[in-house]
């Protein structure tokens, strides 16, 4: 049941990059979309192809399946921003570029992971979930200077928030097993309070409907 918390969550992040897909393909365009943020989240699948051979999700045949298909997708959406960048808003170029919150996550990952070793699989684990938590942070900052937001781009964003509360679940369901990885749920916990104010703007917007406006 844990393990499966776990992938859940990559397949409704694997689902949301379809929406991704989908949204680029009919408009052959990435406007709205932050390229640093598609960067990030393709690291971190390369990250996860690395370490995923020393956890518990080699139990499973759904984690090899998934880790597979999240990580073709998340390069063929590098590939599309690469593709259409051209296509792009003025006001992609913010300040939380790839080469910025990268090196932020790894320094984290080497003073929060799991166990005791400064050099060890757990650093590159904590690299994944951190990097995937500050990832998201291009696309809200992008998404706030432009304020209203397209549809499916809301909806991309909203189905990662999702993502990422399942694996809150998972550590929750880990804790009460008597497990406890705080250094990872601190990422997720991170996660979720960046993206607070922007669930609440979606579910009002998915409730009420309209336009998603988004501002600081």
């Amino acid at each position: 049941m844990d393990i499966f918390l776990f992938v859940l969550g990559y397949y409704i992040h694997f689902l949301a990059s379809c929406l991704l897909m989908y949204k680029i393909y009919q408009t052959r365009s990435i406007w709205g979309l932050s390229v640093d943020t598609q960067i990030a989240f393709g690291l971190s699948s390369v990250a996860r192809c690395i370490w995923v051979l020393d956890t518990r999700l080699v139990e499973t045949v759904f984690a090899y399946i998934e880790l597979v298909i999240s990580t073709v997708v998340a390069l063929v959406l590098c590939y599309l921003c690469n593709q259409y960048y051209h296509t792009t808003t003025k006001h992609a170029q913010g300040y939380f570029r790839i080469w910025v919150i990268a090196p932020v996550a790894l320094a984290l990952a080497f003073v929060f992971h799991p166990g005791d070793q400064w050099l060890s699989m757990q650093v590159l684990v904590a690299f994944t979930m951190y990097l995937e938590c500050l990832g998201v942070i291009p696309q809200l900052d992008l998404m706030r200077r432009m304020a209203e937001i397209e549809p499916l781009t809301s909806h991309y964003v909203g189905l990662l928030v999702i993502a990422r509360a399942a694996r809150m679940v998972f550590w929750g369901v880990l804790f009460y097993m008597g497990e406890h990885f705080l250094q990872l749920f601190i990422a997720d916990l991170l996660h979720t309070i960046l993206t607070a104010d922007y669930m609440y703007l979606w579910f009002k917007k998915l409730r009420s409907g309209g336009a998603l406006v988004y501002s600081i």
